[in-house]
């Protein structure tokens, strides 16, 4: 591959897999700022290896993983920070999906990517097992226990009433 083509050819993955990552990187942080950052280190790690990875079969998977990994090496420096269920509010989004992103932070973390990946990524059954290395069957279970949790957490949102009551005018 010539350096232009090469060049062209990250141009193209970047463009079509930075919001996809970064989304991603939020429900994963719970911040828009380190969401960004953390996706911007994983498309450098990308970068740098493009030679291999334009290579794979699915490029962004490896960048998936690449910025998992660093999304909880980020959690885990951070975690004494703040509180585990503490909500991290930004004008920019809305509460209902602050909320969903916090309901799936309490998630165990292959349920919690089964169901990004699945729910957020519009990612098949198949394709999910395939990218976390499970039967389907384990996938299928996965998203069933997720998404009963992800409810039950964001029915505890609602029944908040210092929430209710942050949101009256």
């Amino acid at each position: 591959m010539t350096e232009a083509g090469g060049d062209r050819e990250f141009d193209a993955f970047f463009n079509s897999s930075w919001s996809r990552l970064q989304s991603q990187a939020y429900v994963l942080t719970g911040s828009v700022e380190q969401a960004q950052d953390l996706t911007q280190e994983a498309m450098v790690r990308v970068w740098k290896n493009w030679d291999q990875v334009a290579d794979l079969d699915n490029p962004e998977a490896w960048a998936r993983k690449v910025l998992h990994n660093l999304c909880i090496a980020s959690w885990r420096k951070s975690q004494g920070k703040r509180k585990k269920h503490d909500v991290i509010r930004h004008p920019e989004i809305p509460d209902s999906h602050m909320e969903i992103a916090q309901a799936m932070r309490s998630l165990p973390g292959d349920q919690a990517k089964a169901l990004l990946l699945h729910d957020g990524l519009d990612m098949t059954v198949g394709e999910v097992a395939l990218e976390l290395g499970v039967p389907e069957g384990t996938v299928k279970s996965w998203l069933s226990r997720s998404r009963k949790v992800v409810a039950e957490r964001l029915a505890h949102f609602d029944q908040d009433p210092t929430r209710r009551q942050s949101h009256e005018p």
